[in-house]
């Protein structure tokens, strides 16, 4: 089993301007110890082309249900609910969605380790939860610049 490390920073009193430039230092950090250079146009990561290898590889481990919900998300500008996940995946309405992102994190994970995404690259559908709480997810979030580059690569398919 892998240990996984994590940083956690409190950025809810700081400027958006800090919090990017926080972002910024650690994403370079990062490159210059896996000796990954993103791509210049890369937006937490993501670039179109990586966006649709994501979606290709999602589809071919047989999770096409995540990457419609995905695509949905970033259609909606990020945000998806309960409801629409289950209509969407085809799914009785009380039934539970937990694990739903695991594959979705596989591939992450392969990428990243091909050294196609880097080590800080934005999760693409990130559980929400009521209040914070952890439980039955509510929905699913991205980070709308991140749900923009998705937007692009989905209109140059």
């Amino acid at each position: 089993m892998a240990t996984t490390n994590a940083i956690i920073i409190d950025t809810d009193d700081l400027d958006p301007a800090t919090v990017a430039a926080i972002h910024d230092a650690v994403a370079a950090v990062i490159a210059e110890a896996s000796g990954m250079e993103p791509a210049a146009n890369a937006v937490r990561g993501w670039t179109p082309e990586l966006v649709r290898e994501f979606d290709k590889r999602l589809r071919e481990r047989g999770r096409s249900d995540r990457a419609d919900v995905i695509r949905a998300s970033a259609r909606s500008g990020g945000r998806i609910d309960r409801s629409t996940v289950v209509t969407i995946c085809q799914l009785e309405p009380d039934r539970k969605i937990n694990g739903f992102t695991k594959p979705i994190k596989g591939v992450l994970n392969q990428m990243i380790t091909e050294g196609l995404l880097p080590a800080d690259v934005a999760n693409p559908l990130h559980p929400l939860y009521p209040s914070g709480a952890i439980g039955q997810a509510i929905g699913f979030d991205m980070p709308s610049e991140v749900a923009a580059v998705f937007i692009a690569a989905f209109n140059e398919d």
